[in-house]
């Protein structure tokens, strides 16, 4: 692994997992110092995280984390309803069973509740899962498509199940897709991406309460977890704005 290879997978790591805050400005020698890596490796990993749309240069001050906003959330979703299914048709008629047998290798990741090194690994597994079923339908265009989504998708999904527990349910609907697509029956595969995705628009929900509910409220801060769980009282319990006040001196003369 070569030190911007390093830079790459650690910053994304951070950006994915919020310890780097969206919309944050991030200087070069910041990351430098962070990364214990001189300029141009840092560099070369900015490089790749904004053709990923994960970070954004701003000219003659550095980078900033791309913000989280519920309005792309929506976007990308509407996106793979549209284009996921369509690509698992495809890939139940021409994966090879060398594809099949990766999806299927990439459909046994459960992360475990507590242990947010293992919400990282399930996200990059869940990538690469959908990934390769783009790359088993041999559409270049979409394989390009469902990799910048499911890349953009990585910090939702952190926040969706950082708020409860989905591990086994996740992996279940994983391989239920992966014996639709060994069936090689096309219609069959499309309806399993299609509930697949209407599982993940429910399990979403949250996502879409806390943007309504919290206006004023950090997305990332899991405080607000306990919160989601309960829907009514959420409106109730809104954080109150800090009240400014006015003091008077007096002036002695």
């Amino acid at each position: 692994m070569t030190e911007a290879q390093r830079i790459y997978k650690e910053l994304k790591q951070d950006i994915v997992t919020c310890k780097l805050s969206p919309g944050l400005s991030i200087s070069e020698l910041e990351m430098c110092d962070r990364y214990a890596a001189s300029r141009t490796p840092v560099r070369e990993a900015c490089r790749r995280l904004e053709d990923e749309s994960l970070m954004q240069m701003i000219p003659f001050r550095g980078y900033s984390i791309t913000p989280l906003t519920i309005e792309e959330y929506r976007n990308l979703r509407e996106l793979q309803s549209v284009v996921e299914p369509a690509v698992a048709a495809l890939a139940a008629e021409r994966a090879t069973p060398e594809q099949i047998k990766e999806i299927s290798g990439w459909a046994t990741y459960e992360y475990q509740i507590g242990e947010r090194n293992s919400y990282y690994t399930f996200l990059e597994w869940n990538k690469n899962f959908h990934i390769s079923i783009a790359a088993a339908s041999r559409n270049q265009s979409l394989l390009q498509i469902v990799t910048n989504a499911q890349t953009r998708l990585m910090r939702y999904y952190y926040l969706v199940i950082v708020m409860d527990s989905y591990g086994p349910q996740l992996v279940a609907e994983h391989q239920e897709l992966v014996r639709a697509l060994r069936s090689g029956n096309a219609e069959l595969a499309r309806a399993r991406a299609s509930d697949h995705l209407e599982n993940t628009v429910k399990r979403s929900m949250k996502v879409d309460l806390l943007a309504v509910n919290l206006p004023n409220a950090n997305p990332m801060n899991t405080d607000y977890s306990d919160w989601l769980r309960n829907p009514e009282p959420l409106g109730a319990k809104r954080p109150k704005r800090a009240r400014l006040t006015r003091t008077r001196k007096t002036l002695k003369h």
